[in-house]
């Protein structure tokens, strides 16, 4: 069973709205067992639309529209939908009555132009709005369903759970299907790389799917599964989940709405260990992070923007600064440390980096350098970052919080 959503309004193509309703579509028809193999954004003009419904109903069996059914000049998806179905459009009395209701129970006038959102195609199915002064409606074709309901997100959301799943079910005749998500969340290897160690599993496995989605320092694994219970998914993203593991191993920090720091700082409380931070670079985006956990084991951050800061925070000469500074690693070393020892946490966790060369304009190669001081020493790393300063600065938060992860997990009885 295949479906579309076509999205209407050139205010979504001008970017002055996001369509966040294709979206809540796409997993309202997923949990239903309906594959939705096509999204389309088109503006208001008649012409356009009618192609791309056209276009649609020629696919699919099921066209879901939203917007374009206000009451404005610009409004055209009824008109659109009616010729692409060649049934006229009427005038429906009883729609009219509910919009006149719904303006009465607000304590304003209706205006006039109000009177053509009361018209739908000929032969089609209205579907009554509580919400708003907008009713959607169902047209059958030799091909399938067109379903056009409002683009006002709330009352969308509304129609599509109370009136338009419910139709599609019995139209359709589909069974329920138990539809279960679980995600793996990556961190010390890119989507690339992790995509390579999975590759298979991505391309072949069906039932449960496999695919990835990464955002900055971060790759999320989606496994979903569908079955005629809940059991039975679950038993199948399990199954899935424990190869995944096996492949990738400690990459994977966390599941679902998991965060690096947020597990960080439960770690830290497990082993009742408490650290601070001192960075040179990332301008308290590690520190932030920690103290967003509002958790006790992160003691302080201390942000050493200029050089002059570094300097009385490690108590040196100029002589000794210029001199330790040909020493990025040993430089990285002494923050860790003083961090450590002047704050008396069992961890220091310190970062410093220098840029290396402007790759383009706006873009840059930063060597950056990383230092874990405990009782017993330092833990050491350097990475090589290339980017705009921004993305090189929350990359290098998550290589630094990532290594004290990895150090925790070496603390950890059962790791």
């Amino acid at each position: 069973m295949n479906a579309e959503i076509i999205a209407i309004g050139s205010e979504l193509l001008l970017g002055q709205i996001i369509d966040t309703n294709s979206a809540s579509i796409a997993k309202s028809l997923a949990e239903n067992g309906i594959e939705l193999v096509h999204t389309t954004t088109v503006g208001d003009d008649l012409q356009r639309m009618k192609e791309t419904i056209n276009a649609a109903i020629h696919r699919s069996e099921i066209v879901i529209t939203t917007g374009g059914i206000g009451p404005t000049e610009d409004d055209l998806t009824r008109e659109a939908v009616a010729q692409v179905a060649q049934h006229p459009l009427t005038f429906q009395p009883r729609l009219m009555e509910q919009i006149e209701a719904l303006f009465k129970r607000r304590g304003f006038q209706m205006a006039e132009n109000n009177r053509k959102q009361a018209y739908i195609p000929e032969a089609a199915i209205p579907i009554e709005n509580p919400k708003g002064t907008a009713p959607g409606f169902i047209v059958e074709t030799s091909k399938g369903v067109i379903l056009s309901i409002p683009g006002v997100p709330s009352e969308m959301e509304y129609l599509m759970e109370n009136t338009v799943i419910p139709f599609l079910r019995k139209r359709f005749n589909l069974q329920r299907q138990i539809i279960r998500y679980r995600v793996l969340r990556a961190c010390g290897l890119g989507e690339s790389g992790v995509g390579h160690q999975i590759k298979d599993l991505m391309k072949e496995s069906k039932n449960p799917s496999v695919g990835t989605l990464a955002s900055i320092g971060d790759i999320r694994i989606r496994i979903t599964a569908k079955a005629d219970t809940s059991g039975e998914a679950s038993n199948l993203i399990q199954k899935m989940e424990r190869e995944i593991r096996g492949r990738l191993g400690i990459l994977i920090y966390g599941v679902d709405d998991e965060t690096l720091h947020g597990n960080i700082a439960k770690a830290l409380e497990r082993l009742n260990l408490t650290v601070s931070v001192a960075e040179t670079f990332t301008g308290g985006i590690i520190s932030q992070k920690l103290a967003s956990t509002g958790n006790q084991s992160f003691a302080q951050g201390t942000v050493l923007s200029s050089e002059t800061s570094q300097r009385a925070f490690l108590s040196l000469s100029p002589e000794e600064f210029n001199s330790l500074r040909d020493d990025p690693k040993r430089f990285a070393e002494l923050l860790a440390e003083k961090s450590r020892n002047g704050l008396r946490t069992d961890l220091g966790l310190a970062m410093f980096a220098r840029i290396a060369e402007e790759q383009k304009k706006g873009e840059y190669r930063v060597e950056t350098y990383y230092s874990l001081s405990n009782s017993t020493g330092n833990e050491n790393q350097e990475h090589s970052i290339g980017g705009e300063l921004w993305t090189v600065r929350e990359r290098a938060a998550i290589i630094a919080l990532d290594m004290l992860r990895k150090y925790l997990l070496k603390m950890t009885p059962s790791a």
